[in-house]
């Protein structure tokens, strides 16, 4: 079990991250994208993504494997949505930290390519280029939607502090997060204790990041906790098959309602709706209530907010042209082995 200690100044600096981190969306797809008969949201993008993976690249997966530990060193940011600027921040890296990340390799009997055959600048340098190569051929393609779905998370996670207080942000931030004043726990986690000694905690949704939430494993960094998103669209094709794949929903719902399910994807308001869809709120909640009876949506109360979201039944309907089944299942936990901090 992950518990992480607060003090009465810790509760007062915690903070959400201002953006997806795009570092931590690769490492946590890396992950992703090595397991099997997990997160069926994530199928269709394992299947397309697979086979555009280069064998140059396996020096990357091997210090960012699915379980046990992944080099820190590759995650320094905390909400930085430009890949440039996560780059600059990897290639910065110093020996000494490159070294404490092998040793703790080591520690599990593994010792990376890389520290074999590479001297640490060289490492740096050759893992900063992977890890744009596999953002360009993994990531970059659906970023929209990624970002848009953790942008979701995000305002709701805003919302929930702004309306509720820092206690009900903590006790409802994931399920297997329990809020135990002073104490978070986190479950299904190796055993860790972070004391965060009036440096706050930064919270950071993200779309890839499975099963519960994560911490980094060296005490000295800045407290972070990585955790699922509420609700993970499926990641069917590529961005530019959007405009595509919508046509056929246009002659059955009509291009407003349609472009009201699209919007819906990554939980939204009725203003939200509105504005994406140029029509006045009062229309955006007529073409909810049509779809919501329909099945397609659902809509929630969380305080004086009100949430849409599409329903499994209405995934089916907007990626129906991709021919894969939505169906979002969570793994039964007796058959997850506890994941150790990353």
């Amino acid at each position: 079990m992950l518990r992480i200690h607060f003090e009465s100044e810790d509760l007062a600096r915690i903070t959400v991250a201002p953006s997806a981190d795009v570092l931590w969306e690769i490492l946590l797809g890396l992950h992703a994208l090595q397991e099997r008969n997990e997160e069926i949201a994530l199928d269709g993008w394992r299947r397309r993504t697979r086979p555009l993976i280069p064998q140059s690249l396996s020096p990357l997966f091997e210090i960012a494997p699915p379980r046990g530990y992944s080099a820190d060193f590759i995650t320094p940011t905390r909400g930085i949505v430009t890949l440039r600027e996560g780059i600059e921040e990897i290639l910065a890296t110093t020996p000494d930290q490159l070294a404490r990340d092998f040793t703790e390799f080591a520690r599990h009997s593994r010792k990376p390519y890389i520290a074999r055959s590479l001297e640490a600048r060289a490492a740096v340098r050759r893992v900063a280029h992977d890890l744009e190569r596999f953002f360009s051929l993994a990531l970059a393609p659906h970023w929209r939607q990624i970002t848009r779905d953790i942008e979701a998370e995000r305002a709701r996670l805003v919302q929930t502090l702004a309306d509720h207080g820092v206690e009900r942000l903590l006790g409802t931030l994931h399920p297997y997060a329990r809020w135990k004043y002073p104490v978070l726990e986190v479950d299904d986690y190796v055993d860790q204790d972070v004391t965060l000694n009036g440096r706050g905690l930064v919270l950071l949704p993200s779309f890839f990041c499975r099963h519960h939430p994560i911490t980094l494993r060296d005490p000295e960094l800045p407290p972070l906790l990585v955790f699922p998103i509420s609700r993970r669209t499926w990641l069917g094709k590529a961005d530019t098959d959007e405009a595509t794949r919508g046509e056929p929903l246009e002659g059955l719902l009509g291009r407003t309602r349609t472009t009201v399910l699209k919007t819906s994807t990554a939980g939204c308001s009725t203003t939200d709706i509105a504005r994406a869809a140029g029509i006045s709120p009062a229309s955006a909640s007529h073409h909810t209530k049509v779809l919501r009876e329909a099945g397609l949506i659902t809509t929630r109360r969380d305080g004086y907010a009100v949430c849409h979201e599409i329903t499994d039944l209405g995934l089916t309907l907007l990626t129906s042209t991709d021919g894969t089944p939505i169906r979002q299942q969570r793994p039964v936990q007796s058959e997850r082995s506890s994941r150790p901090a990353m």
